[in-house]
């Protein structure tokens, strides 16, 4: 009887084995299942914002592209004002080209509206521009003398009046009397601006230019005037 009910018992534990085995199959599967569905969607949410990443970084490219051309847009629009009031100055102050069409008190007339463009539009030139741009002008002009008191050019007065056909007696005040530039700091401040507005448009910079016409005050080292 004793050997009956042992072999009932060990016939029951298999059936409880054997019946719970499918279902810690299913369990299993179903855990592994749930694992794997885990894994994919944590795949499928990185690759998304590896996607989003890039496509938000393409945006701001094109964004940057966009603003970076339209800040050389305006550069160039301002620049173009700009050009031929610079290009007046350099030639009244180096006695070349159109230089008798630039009278003195024009000269000044030239550095006020430079000056009105420049400083309402210094934020959209580069910090190089900027420095560049004050050098040609402080080389050209004596400013700060006072309240209320115009800058004077720093320009040989002997030299404007020989070179110049016509001279009014009142001009000679407008010049700074031994504070006068030599050519090659005038050139070499004309040049530097130049090639700080080239970088500013992303165009090549074609350095210090030797003038060979302007004669010996213009060698190397020299800073006498004319």
């Amino acid at each position: 009887m004793l050997v009956a009910t042992n072999w009932s018992s060990l016939e029951i534990t298999k059936l409880v084995v054997s019946a719970l085995t499918p279902i810690l199959l299913f369990v299993l599967g179903y855990m592994v299942t749930k694992a794997s569905r885990r894994v994919e969607e944590a795949q499928r949410d990185a690759a998304r914002r590896v996607e989003e990443a890039q496509r938000d970084a393409a945006r701001r490219f094109e964004e940057a592209q966009w603003a970076s051309r339209k800040l050389i847009e305006s550069r160039l629009a301002l620049f173009e004002e700009m050009a031929p009031k610079l290009n007046d100055l350099f030639s009244c102050f180096m006695l070349v080209g159109q230089f008798r069409e630039v009278t003195p008190p024009e000269a000044l007339s030239r550095k006020r509206e430079l000056d009105r463009i420049f400083h309402s539009h210094a934020p959209l030139f580069s910090p190089e521009f900027r420095d560049r741009y004050q050098d040609f002008l402080n080389v050209c002009f004596l400013v700060f003398r006072g309240a209320a008191q115009p800058a004077r050019l720093r320009a040989s007065l002997a030299a404007q009046k020989r070179e110049r056909p016509t001279w009014e007696f009142e001009w000679d005040a407008m010049f700074a009397e031994g504070e006068e530039s030599s050519p090659d700091q005038i050139a070499d401040a004309y040049d530097d601006m130049m090639d700080a507005f080239a970088t500013d448009v992303g165009a090549p910079r074609a350095g210090r230019r030797p003038r060979w016409w302007v004669g010996v005050p213009w060698e190397e080292g020299s800073r006498d005037p004319w």
